[in-house]
């Protein structure tokens, strides 16, 4: 069955993908906020033998960095220690989770086999995504000191719209699993939209407490010193 000489099937298809396209960059934009650069092979080789070279206690010392307790409320040094290994944490996830997403998105779909495959990847992203939620609205909870109040409230702002972010981009990827679903993905992908402008908060609240490490897809200059 043919709709303006195209095969449904294709259409269909390329609906699909054009929906998870589209939420893959909102969701790799959202992520675009670690300057971080990935260590090269050769980077990691000589770290790898750097950390053979750690005695025993040191390793464990290294390994072994307790967090505050983050249901009261935290000091200056508390607070930006508890964001760096949210952050961190967050990052790791992220990159994980978008490299998932990039294979899904880039595997071929010619045959039925292949689609099966791609499927089981785009599943296998989705459920990364959507396991990274909590780790935004955990930014959320935190109870900042006055002097990073600003700050918090940028980042507890777009780490809630950012949860959303991942929420529908999960939905989207739902909706496009079935035959009539086009439609639905397509109005996911509009309220998704929604919630784009307060998520770039939570990179700029967060470049205020931890400063340049941060990136907020903008050229904009750090006030930390």
């Amino acid at each position: 069955m043919t709709q303006e000489g195209i095969p449904m099937n294709h259409k269909k298809s390329t609906i699909r993908l054009c929906a998870l396209s589209l939420s893959a960059v909102m969701l790799l934009g959202l992520f675009g906020c670690n300057k971080q650069e990935e260590p090269s092979k050769a980077e990691k080789e000589a770290q790898q033998t750097e950390n053979t070279t750690d005695t025993p206690d040191n390793t464990e010392k290294q390994e072994e960095t307790p967090l505050p307790d983050v249901t009261q409320p935290l000091s200056e040094e508390e607070y930006l220690t508890v964001c760096q290994q949210y952050y961190d944490e967050l990052m790791m996830a992220s990159n994980e989770a978008s490299r998932k997403l990039d294979e899904a998105m880039s595997a071929s779909a010619k045959t039925e086999a292949e689609k099966k495959a791609q499927q089981n990847k785009i599943d296998v992203a989705m459920g990364l995504i959507s396991n990274m939620r909590p780790m935004y609205e955990r930014f959320a909870e935190l109870q900042a000191p006055e002097s990073y109040a600003e700050a918090h409230e940028l980042v507890k702002t777009g780490a809630t719209a950012s949860s959303e972010v991942l929420r529908l981009t999960v939905e989207i990827a739902e909706a496009a699993k079935k035959e009539d679903g086009a439609a639905e993905a397509l109005v996911l992908q509009a309220e998704m939209e929604e919630y784009t402008s307060d998520a770039q908060n939570f990179s700029k609240g967060l470049e205020m407490v931890l400063g340049d490490v941060v990136g907020t897809g903008t050229e904009t200059e750090s006030t930390q010193p």
